[in-house]
């Protein structure tokens, strides 16, 4: 989508732009202007749907569904879907807190209520034996009250499950412009990408060369207290979650929301049946689109990988202030 008119802007700030905070503002009134208009909208989902690799994706639940706008060494552009629980309940955590490295996230709630959010203070510790941390709450709003925001990099944060499907319009880039961004996408470089890391650990370089720090951790509360875990280990069960029930699960989400999107193209939906590229599960996901039925709403998982199995709203705020208290 390099063609776009928006993503070119963004490509032209990003040419002109060295400094990524100033870029990040710079970029805001565009992801509202993109986020707003229907022809994006419907070049985003032909996009997808038009790409092989996209169309015969392996989904995890790891991962929620999405799509890919644009991306290249600096920055990148997508999608992110989020689904309400069954229960349609309010003010339960999606997933731990946590925070995305040297990443900088701008967000735009670009369809539905969008999720609501906490932003936490960046100097917070963790206790190398006991994993203890003492978070504080810095901000916490609705993406109604706030439909762009930035989360800055290092800065953990934690999203609340929607109430009803929501969509939002990212913006990721490195907090820095690096000599070594372009690295990334050197296939030669990927070959290698476990040892190589290892070597950049070992030289302590992570930071300085721009990827994620050797420990990385996310967060959760028990017992009035915030505690740390690996987030390869918060991870583990979620990235093991595979298979023919997720990919259909991540389609019926996709084909949810482009017809509460009121993508209008039937024609190019009706393409996707006579071609090879387009796996069989699509058909009935197609069909149902085709023929003006409703597709079902999809949930958010039930519980997340700590201990109790969840965390609400409330349970973060009590934590924090009693962390906080000295108490």
């Amino acid at each position: 989508m390099n063609t776009n008119p928006f993503v070119k802007k963004i490509i032209d700030l990003n040419n002109t732009i060295a400094d990524r905070h100033a870029f990040h503002k710079a970029a805001a009134p565009i992801l509202m202007e993109m986020g707003r208009d229907k022809n994006f909208w419907n070049e985003v989902f032909k996009q997808n749907l038009s790409d092989k690799g996209y169309l015969q994706r392996k989904w995890t639940m790891y991962e929620i569904p999405f799509f890919y706008v644009f991306e290249n060494d600096d920055f990148y552009l997508k999608v992110h879907l989020f689904v309400p629980l069954q229960s349609y309940a309010p003010q339960i955590a999606a997933s731990a807190i946590h925070h995305h490295n040297n990443y900088l996230l701008s967000t735009f709630a670009a369809y539905g209520p969008g999720y609501e959010t906490m932003l936490f203070e960046k100097n917070f510790t963790v206790d190398p034996k006991t994993k203890e941390t003492n978070l504080k709450i810095r901000e916490q709003f609705t993406q109604q009250e706030r439909p762009l925001h930035l989360v800055d990099a290092w800065e953990p944060h934690v999203v609340i499950n929607p109430v009803s499907l929501s969509a939002t319009l990212v913006l990721w880039s490195p907090d820095k412009k690096r000599a070594t961004d372009s690295l990334r996408s050197n296939p030669l470089l990927k070959a290698i990408k476990m040892p190589l890391r290892k070597l950049i650990y070992a030289l302590g370089m992570d930071r300085k060369v721009g990827i994620a720090a050797k420990e990385t951790y996310q967060f959760y509360v028990q017992d009035n207290k915030f505690h740390a875990v690996l987030e390869d280990d918060f991870f583990a069960p979620t990235r093991a979650q595979a298979g023919s029930e997720v990919d259909d699960y991540s389609i019926q989400t996709v084909f949810a929301f482009m017809q509460r999107m009121g993508f209008e193209d039937k024609a190019f939906i009706q393409s996707l049946k006579s071609s090879p590229d387009v796996p069989a599960y699509y058909h009935k996901w197609i069909d149902m689109f085709l023929k003006g039925e409703t597709i079902p709403d999809t949930f958010a998982k039930e519980t997340i990988n700590v201990p109790g199995g969840r965390m609400t709203v409330e349970d973060i705020q009590r934590t924090s202030k009693h962390v906080n208290s000295g108490v």
